[in-house]
């Protein structure tokens, strides 16, 4: 089913990434981990749809989702810096992506931290975090998003890593096998990663050289657009 709804809010959460806040429909229900399809319903704008996540809990009275902006693509992920608050725009029912199945390790490289954000949410009011371990690789500082939440809600179980800079906070370099024997110990627990193709393509060799079983391991290849998007893969 597709709803039309407006965009109550649009905040930036890093240069390139944005909020968007926008209203609920009458009994529009989520599960953390899942996402809409997004279309843009203002005139001269491209009509195509992207994938957003759902980033906010379901008991929010507002749905919030997440969005990165490309400044060198002619598509909705350029134009949406010109969606105005109070524009109509068009998601569909929610559809499933990351699918949570215990404690374990969270893997995500850049904008791949939105499918994971509602169930850290979730989890965290309820109480059940705690078992659960983050590693988040970015180019740099300014492309941490949600970074002061996910310290907050993990402590010394968030592990940030730039590639392109170094800061204090953070660690340097990439996701490779020796940040991940550094960091990882227990091999027998979920592993669940999301990013785009090379990233989560990296990764998964970096685990099966470890020594983790394929059958832990959820592999999530988070696209912009649409008709690209292919939700959970096999650890194959």
């Amino acid at each position: 089913m597709n709803h039309a709804v407006k965009l109550l809010k649009k905040e930036k959460l890093t240069p390139d990434i944005f909020g968007l806040t926008l209203e609920r429909p009458t009994g529009f229900s989520f599960s953390p981990g899942q996402y809409v399809e997004f279309t843009m319903d203002r005139r001269g704008l491209p009509s195509e749809t992207t994938p957003l996540s759902l980033v906010g809990l379901n008991s929010d009275p507002e749905l919030h989702l997440a969005l990165k902006s490309h400044n060198d693509r002619n598509d909705i992920t350029t134009h949406i810096k010109w969606l105005e608050e109070g524009d109509v725009v068009h998601i569909s029912d929610p559809k499933d992506e990351v699918i949570y199945r215990g404690p374990g390790v969270f893997i995500a490289g850049g904008t791949g931290i939105t499918p994971f954000m509602a169930i850290f949410r979730q989890l965290q009011k309820d109480g059940q975090l705690k078992g659960n371990m983050l590693l988040f690789a970015n180019k740099r500082g300014d492309d941490i998003c949600f970074e002061g939440e996910l310290h907050h809600m993990f402590g010394t179980k968030v592990i940030s890593i730039l590639a392109l800079e170094d800061r204090p906070r953070n660690a340097a370099g990439e996701i490779d096998l020796g940040f991940m024997r550094k960091h990882v110990q227990d091999l027998d627990q979920p592993f669940y990663v999301c990013g785009p193709e090379p990233f989560v393509n990296s990764v998964r060799d970096v685990l099966a050289e470890m020594g983790v079983d394929e059958s832990r391991v959820s592999l999530y290849f988070w696209r912009e657009l649409a008709q690209t998007h292919e939700g959970q893969e096999s650890a194959n």
